[in-house]
Formats: structure tokens, C-alpha cells, sequence
């Protein structure tokens, strides 16, 4: 878990030093802290930590970020990137979330 909050971080640095028109970094920024408070959950279940989410899937989040913040490639790609989060925060959110 604690990996997965590194990754997240380290993510979040990349956008930081992207040139990336702001608002996309803000939608982008606000998806990563979520995925962290979602990752803070004491109900997620190793199950989700270490299988549908798990470390290789952040791996392969960071490796995205890596693409779009050096090459400043946008459009299709931070498309892409967004719905990556999504379906992330999909999974750590699952039923485990209650509000």
C-alpha cells in the first residue's frame, strides 16, 4: 500500500512540472488525491490492494503520467490517462466506500 501512495505522489510531481494547460492538471490533480484518500481507507481489502489495484497497475499509471508530462502530449492521451484513473478509482471506491 505504501508503494501505491508513493506512486501517487511521484505522479503528482510529474504534473506538477508538466506544462499542461491548468485546468486539465487540476482535473487530473484532484483524481490523484482522491485515489489517495482512497487509498487511506482502512476497509480496503488486501484483495484490492494487491490484485485489481495492485502495485503494477500504479506502475503502469506512473509510466502514463511519465509519457504525457515529458512529451506534453495531450487530447487522446490525457483522455486516456483520465479514464486509467477512473476505472482505478472505480475499484478502490468499489462497495468499500460508504458516505
Amino acid at each position: 500500500m505504501d508503494q501505491q501512495y508513493s506512486i501517487i505522489n511521484q505522479c503528482l510531481q510529474l504534473l506538477k512540472q508538466s506544462d499542461m494547460p491548468t485546468i486539465k492538471k487540476l482535473r487530473v490533480e484532484i483524481q490523484l488525491i482522491q485515489m489517495k484518500r482512497l487509498l487511506l481507507n482502512d476497509a480496503l481489502t488486501n484483495e484490492v490492494v494487491r490484485g485489481s489495484c495492485g502495485e503494477d497497475v500504479f506502475e503502469g499509471l506512473l509510466s502514463q503520467m511519465r509519457r504525457i508530462c515529458g512529451e506534453g502530449s495531450h487530447g487522446d492521451a490525457l483522455t486516456d490517462l483520465m479514464e486509467r484513473i477512473g476505472g482505478m478509482l472505480t475499484v478502490l471506491g468499489g462497495e468499500h466506500v460508504h458516505h
